[in-house]
């Protein structure tokens, strides 16, 4: 919803580069969506991390503070496409590795929060976050939907897996600041929300 993947790249580079030595395009692509704790079990088996949980999680909640507050951006087109789907009348659940408090606080900043009738986070599935199927489980459960019955809009690699485990149709979202990532998982791929307005998807759907 918000470029928040782009702005964790400036942000944790210098970071991670001092605490491993190393951290570059490469090792980003690995991290996008994974919750935070995940991403810290990552860095300590693949990448010798010796920093304590603690610390890591306080430094990351510093960087997310000015990331969510001050940095990120609504994506083109999202409140557009939001509007047209619930005119049309369909339940929007929204499942999100990040902690709950992050997740609030840009749907508080963009004022989104009534749009959604369905959050899970990463604080409800701990250890369990994208690409394990459990975030968009939960968040069909809480719309008292079918998974097989909803559809998810995915700009992550880890995401599209996560969504179809779970047995969704995905659409795979480019932004133009995620070319690198492997959405071929996806049933199909949109560049930008333009083309996911409720008769776009609709039309799309049809001819699948």
């Amino acid at each position: 919803m918000v470029d928040s993947e782009h702005q964790w790249l400036l942000s944790e580079g210098p970071f991670l580069r001092n605490l491993l030595g190393r951290w570059g395009i490469k090792d980003h692509r690995k991290a996008v969506g994974l919750g935070i704790p995940d991403l810290y079990d990552l860095l300590v088996r693949e990448y010798g991390l010796r920093m304590g949980k603690a610390d890591f999680l306080a430094r990351c909640e510093t960087m997310a503070q000015d990331i969510y507050h001050h940095k990120v951006s609504l994506a083109p087109g999202l409140r557009k496409a939001i509007r047209s789907w619930r005119r049309a009348g369909l339940l929007l659940g929204l499942a999100s590795s990040s902690p709950r408090a992050w997740v609030e606080l840009v749907l508080g900043r963009f004022r989104l929060a009534r749009m959604f009738d369905a959050v899970a986070t990463g604080d409800d599935t701990p250890g369990r976050t994208k690409p394990a199927p459990d975030l968009y489980l939960l968040a069909a459960r809480r719309l008292r939907a079918r998974p097989q019955a909803c559809l998810a809009v995915e700009d992550s690699e880890l995401g599209v897996r996560a969504a179809k485990a779970a047995g969704m149709v995905c659409v795979g979202l480019r932004s133009g600041a995620n070319d690198e990532q492997d959405l071929s998982q996806a049933d199909w791929q949109e560049r930008g929300f333009a083309g996911l307005g409720y008769r776009g998807l609709i039309s799309r759907l049809k001819a699948a």
